[in-house]
């Protein structure tokens, strides 16, 4: 994809974030082809537009990042671009908001430095020329009186077995709302703003995006 059509998506996207904010991301799976047929992702929401990848007939885990204005396409990455594919052949997963769910795995990551985070029942961050570093989830909610919007505290866990650097925790916050990586074409439905602490006083503050993972 180039340049200036990834820019043409990116403002279609923007334009439509605010009408689908309640319910992107999500995941979803391929329903509704055929067992010798596949599902286009296509470069605009058109059936016209050039194809630029494929799902398979029994994918799961689709992430849809928003739909467009008309609500009958969904944005979704293939490869290292993203493109659109016809809402009526992927069936939503699940019926609650993503912020909403406190077992929502997501895997987030960053860039100068490069970091990554997973978000789950077993949360390690990875920095760059640092370990990983393993975490307990302490905590993760909804923020009150912000749609799409929620928070989280992890502490780390103490293993004699590995070099476990001087970070004693992470509390962030998950904002839905359109997150590029800015080293491709491929764009995001959640942005992170992750703080680290460590134990000699010092405050990291590290932003980034994040994908909803099956």
């Amino acid at each position: 994809m180039t340049g200036l059509r990834a820019a043409a998506v990116l403002c279609l996207a923007l334009l439509a974030l605010p009408a689908a904010a309640q319910q992107y991301p999500a995941l979803h799976s391929v329903t509704g082809v055929a067992a010798d047929d596949v599902l286009n992702i296509r470069s605009a929401p058109s059936a016209s537009a050039a194809i630029i990848g494929t799902l398979a007939p029994d994918q799961t885990g689709v992430e849809v990042i928003l739909a467009d204005g008309s609500g009958k396409w969904g944005l979704i990455n293939s490869s290292e671009q993203s493109g659109w594919a016809a809402l009526r052949y992927l069936d939503r997963v699940s019926t609650s908001n993503w912020h909403e769910q406190p077992d929502q795995a997501l895997e987030c990551f960053g860039t100068e430095p490069f970091w990554s985070l997973s978000l789950d029942e077993a949360s390690y961050l990875r920095t760059q020329d640092e370990p990983a570093i393993p975490f307990v989830l302490m905590a993760r909610q909804p923020a009150a009186g912000h749609r799409g919007k929620s928070g989280f505290h992890a502490v780390s866990r103490i293993d004699s077995a590995l070099s476990i650097p001087d970070i004693r925790s992470l509390s962030g916050t998950l904002t839905g709302q359109l997150c590029t990586d800015g080293m491709s074409d491929r764009a995001y439905g959640i942005s992170i703003d992750l703080l680290q602490f460590r134990k000699a006083g010092q405050l990291d503050v590290l932003t980034g995006c994040c994908s909803l993972a099956p």
